[in-house]
């Protein structure tokens, strides 16, 4: 993976249309994840590992970001570019780590909205099918 890219999960089309627009000023690639790729590692979703067997996730997600590449200085200029268009915050968000690289949405989904109420967030139920 040689470009920055933003994986997109459960985005309306107008949001993430107007994530693409941000995106591009920034030479960030946006990909929409499809609902029949939640099983996939979020690595093979980015072309660094292969895709599984897996055909269907145990659940569905909500809206959730994923950045892969992005150093300090990308991450503040997307977060500011956000901003600057006055798009509402995208709750869930994350940067790709070693560990995660290897979980697929559901997983993904889980723990970012268990820490996200852990520091106060409202807390959004696990979607149906996805380990609570």
């Amino acid at each position: 993976m040689s470009r920055p890219t933003l994986l997109a999960f459960a985005l309306s089309d107008d949001r993430l249309s107007r994530l693409r627009f941000c995106c591009l000023k920034l030479g960030i690639a946006v990909k929409p994840v499809a609902p029949e790729d939640y099983a996939q590692p979020l690595g093979a979703l980015l072309g660094l590992q292969e895709r599984t067997d897996e055909a269907n996730a145990d659940g569905s997600v909500g809206e959730m970001l994923v950045m892969a590449g992005f150093d300090d200085a990308l991450l503040n200029r997307f977060l500011a570019a956000l901003r600057q268009l006055r798009m509402p915050p995208f709750r869930l968000k994350a940067m790709l780590t070693p560990t995660n690289v290897l979980w697929n949405a559901c997983q993904l989904y889980t723990e970012l909205s268990a820490e996200h109420a852990a520091m106060g967030g409202v807390h959004e139920p696990p979607k149906p099918g996805c380990p609570s």
